[in-house]
């Protein structure tokens, strides 16, 4: 019976099966840097976030995403769509303000998804923890390619130029 079950175990990886150990991963901020970004306007972040994290390549699948999402700043509460790109969109590059903390980098300012997939809509209410779960082929696709770029598309009319979002608690799995 061992060896008919090690027998199957490739075949399960083959399938999804095989469960990676969870990752967490650094918590992180974004502040909303692009002035008066349209609800059709996608902003991504100018860096790759899985340069934080430390995972073997491997042909992941069944990836999930699960964070608490806490925002702070001048806008009592919005809608947002989460995206997520594989590689780094080719849209317009829009520099923090001068006066910014050191450690924000830039935004990719897209007119539309610019390649990335939708992910989840979430509503954030000012000093409120949101959970959100992201899965999708875009994830999947970016820990193989180990690059991953995050989007987010305000539905909100108000101005949420300012705004802060603290992401923690962030647990990656994947299944092999």
């Amino acid at each position: 019976m061992r060896r008919l079950l090690l027998l199957l175990c490739p075949l399960f990886g083959a399938c999804g099966l095989v469960p990676l150990p969870e990752v967490e991963a650094r918590d992180f901020y974004f502040t909303n840097t692009v002035p008066d970004l349209q609800p059709h306007e996608v902003a991504y972040m100018d860096t790759n976030q899985l340069d934080f994290l430390s995972l073997p390549s491997a042909k992941y699948r069944h990836v999930t995403v699960d964070a608490v999402l806490t925002p702070s700043g001048p806008v009592p509460d919005a809608r947002v769509q989460i995206f997520a790109s594989p590689t780094r969109p080719s849209c317009p590059v829009v520099q923090p303000p001068e006066d910014s903390p050191n450690d924000l980098s830039a935004a990719l300012r897209c007119d539309g998804p610019a390649g990335g997939q939708l992910l989840a809509e979430v509503g954030l209410q000012r000093g409120t923890q949101t959970l959100v779960h992201l899965e999708g082929a875009a994830l999947e696709e970016a820990l193989r390619r180990r690059q991953l770029y995050i989007g987010v598309r305000l539905l909100s009319r108000e101005n949420t130029y300012g705004a802060v979002v603290w992401v923690r608690q962030i647990r990656v799995r994947a299944r092999l």
